[in-house]
């Protein structure tokens, strides 16, 4: 899978603005009929008049109608002369009355076309714009080595048996989208063998650092649009790169960004990591505000971010992000209580309901936190 990295910004994508739309049917609309009848502004017979007047009568009655009254005097004084000199009234000019029935019935069906394109073109539009609700969660699985022979988690099964229990704490809470940490190989190996209704980025493209950060979505709901990483600080200041993904509804259209993060803990083996956590954060929400408000789409954050208020106060400081887990940052920043390191952030256009904190038993050492998320109504 191709990926690109954006160590600062990435490359707008934009969705269309929905005031590109008419303009493209009616230059669709040109062409179409100039294909088929051959006229337009310039043709033999002018502009075919739907619905209105042509330019020539326009300009006969000063782009007015003419008083109906003073037309039929005029036509009654003209019969009149005609018939005291003994000629007959001149010959009325042809109007769209004489034209061929070939013409009008092609005129009519390209009308119908139009009107049922124009249909299909707001369904869509309706569609991009209306609520769109799916479950996201963050779920650190404790990586696979943690477990294995010498791993320091000497009370916890190994990585396979505890991949069946991580699966199936994913389909009983009905998760669409999902934000990995410690997401080793065998264990990505283990879920793509085992949990096929789900995509997943980046894979192992990246390497072994790399894929302990997937993110994962159920390919029947979402389709991935774009992707790209973001370099993050990680124990000692080594940088690792994880993954901001694109995802479309695929019955909506709707668009969201997805990114998840992993920020260091402070262990005995790695040390004190708050300067790497604290610059981790400033990339993090520098990096995802800049996207939501320089392309208007909804964002979705997920991760084991090691901090409860410090991330909270951080993510929630510029107005844009919330957090499911509830809090406030109106008036000074106030986290919501019994908060977890695991969190999920959203920007404007996204609603949180019925967020959940769910133990594993020992399929990780943490629980796997999950919520509602619904795309508002774009304006």
């Amino acid at each position: 899978m191709n990926h690109r990295k954006f160590p600062a910004l990435p490359s707008a994508l934009r969705t269309p603005p929905v005031w590109l739309v008419p303009g493209l049917v009616v230059a669709i609309v040109a062409g179409l009929l100039w294909f088929s009848f051959g006229v337009g502004p310039g043709g033999p017979q002018g502009s075919i008049g739907l619905g209105a007047q042509s330019t020539d009568e326009s300009r006969q009655t000063g782009g007015e109608h003419a008083d109906t009254s003073d037309l039929e005097s005029a036509k009654s004084e003209d019969d009149e002369k005609g018939t005291k000199s003994g000629t007959e009234p001149p010959a009325a000019e042809p109007t769209s009355s004489t034209t061929s029935p070939a013409l009008e019935r092609s005129v009519r069906r390209f009308q119908a076309a139009q009107r049922r394109l124009a249909e299909r073109v707001n369904q869509q539009l309706e569609r991009r714009t209306q609520p769109f609700s799916f479950r996201v969660a963050t779920f650190n699985v404790l990586g696979d080595s943690h477990t294995g022979p010498g791993g320091n988690k000497p009370g916890f099964p190994d990585g396979s048996p505890r991949m069946d229990m991580a699966i199936s704490a994913l389909r009983s809470s009905g998760i669409d989208v999902v934000g990995f940490q410690e997401f080793e190989a065998s264990q990505y190996n283990m879920f793509t063998a085992r949990a096929g209704e789900y995509s997943l980025y980046p894979g192992l493209a990246m390497g072994d650092k790399s894929v302990r950060f997937n993110i994962a979505w159920r390919s029947s709901m979402f389709r991935m649009v774009d992707a790209h990483t973001l370099s993050i600080p990680y124990a000692g200041g080594s940088r690792i790169e994880m993954p901001v993904v694109l995802l479309e509804s695929i019955s909506t259209g709707r668009r969201a960004w997805f990114a998840n993060f992993h920020n260091p803990a402070d262990t005995p083996n790695l040390g004190n990591n708050g300067r790497w956590r604290a610059e981790a954060a400033a990339i993090e929400v520098s990096h995802l505000t800049a996207l939501h408000q320089e392309q208007g789409i909804p964002v979705i954050a997920t991760g084991d971010y090691n901090e409860r208020e410090e991330i909270f106060c951080r993510f929630t400081a510029g107005g844009v992000f919330s957090a499911a887990a509830g809090g406030s940052s109106a008036g000074g920043c106030a986290p919501p209580s019994g908060m977890q390191v695991d969190w999920i952030f959203g920007s404007t256009g996204v609603q949180f309901d019925s967020y959940a904190v769910s133990g594993v038993g020992k399929a990780s050492d943490h629980n796997m936190v999950h919520s509602g998320a619904t795309l508002l109504p774009a304006g």
